[in-house]
């Protein structure tokens, strides 16, 4: 095995006796707190290595939870190849390295909509095959009800607006931004739920031999069927052609059942009250992300996801009342995002 960090040693041990690798590097992660490495073996084959960063905690179950659960369903996610619970490391399927992002950066007009229709018929298969499951997986014992969507406004409002921005609103500003908060989230809170991904963007996407593959899954919990769609084509990292966006909506609400079906101004009125909170949510990670801990690979996805949001904000006349005070705290800060450099 190739020179590792003395403490990644012994967390790599168990792959000795199992099939020792001749070389491991390490790989650019995600939001999470785990890391990722890819293992070279001398017969040239590749897998991929996730830690968990408490060895022994377990904190890695509820994703091979979900990748059973997924896969047991014939859905697209990475196999699983060894567990060394006690130290936190999982061996998986190396799918490569062409994530969505990467993929459409360019990309013909043809391919782009190929790929986001393959990935909205992908959500749709998701949830005709599980349905409504009464199964015992993680993800159906977890919501976004009313308090944990809020929870996630609580979040923006501490690593976003007094974090990363170092604003502190008035009273008056804190009262409309919470009561705007409350609004959508109720909204939200109310709709029929499903199975949801929970992180599905185009980063959590990879393509491997023309198809897609999901992973991250490990926070799936049930929600609106907006929310991954959202997810998807108001990705903070990806900006999805508009015509393509209007076109995706109706392929998916058309591909829902008819008894499942919502009318089209009630699924797209959801769908952009979810895209709302969607976004603000993001925007309190890329904070947290910024501020907390050093990463400043979001800083630059920061002014398309506050655009989203005067967008989806200006379309409808009940959220009127808020312009001000979310211009104030979201895309009036978020202009200055990436910081201007001096020469």
């Amino acid at each position: 095995m190739s020179a590792v960090e003395p403490n990644l040693s012994e967390r790599f041990s168990g792959l000795e006796k199992r099939r020792g690798p001749s070389g491991i590097v390490p790989l650019a992660g995600d939001a999470s707190t785990r890391s990722y490495f890819r293992a070279t073996y001398p017969d040239g084959t590749t897998e991929i290595l996730m830690l968990s960063p408490n060895p022994g905690k377990n904190e890695e179950a509820s994703f091979l939870e979900l990748q059973i659960f997924l896969s047991s369903h014939g859905l697209p996610v990475p196999k699983v190849y060894f567990h060394d619970a006690h130290q936190g490391l999982v061996v998986l399927e190396d799918l490569g390295d062409h994530l969505l992002e990467t993929v459409v950066d360019g990309a013909a007009t043809e391919m782009v909509t190929r790929l986001y229709e393959e990935a909205v018929d992908l959500l749709l298969w998701m949830r005709a095959v599980i349905g409504r499951s009464n199964s015992s997986c993680v993800a159906f014992g977890l919501a976004f009800d009313e308090a944990k969507l809020m929870q996630e406004m609580d979040f923006f409002m501490t690593h976003f607006v007094r974090g990363l921005c170092r604003t502190e609103p008035s009273a008056a500003a804190s009262a409309s931004l919470n009561e705007f908060f409350d609004k959508i989230c109720r909204i939200l809170a109310a709709e029929p739920r499903i199975f949801t991904h929970r992180d599905y963007h185009a980063r959590n996407l990879m393509v491997k031999n023309a198809s897609l593959v999901m992973i991250d899954f490990q926070d799936a919990r049930m929600g609106p069927a907006q929310y991954d769609l959202a997810s998807l084509l108001r990705d903070s990292y990806v900006s999805v052609p508009e015509d393509l966006v209007e076109t995706l909506i109706e392929r998916y609400r058309e591909g829902v059942p008819e008894p499942d079906r919502q009318s089209s101004e009630r699924f797209r009125y959801v769908f952009d009250v979810m895209s709302l909170q969607r976004n603000v949510k993001a925007l309190g990670t890329f904070g947290y992300q910024i501020s907390v801990r050093g990463s400043h690979r979001y800083v630059s996805s920061i002014p398309r996801t506050a655009g989203y949001v005067k967008r989806n904000l200006t379309r409808y006349a009940d959220f009127a009342p808020f312009r001000e005070v979310l211009e104030e705290f979201i895309w009036g800060p978020a202009s200055l995002f990436p910081p201007k450099t001096h020469h």
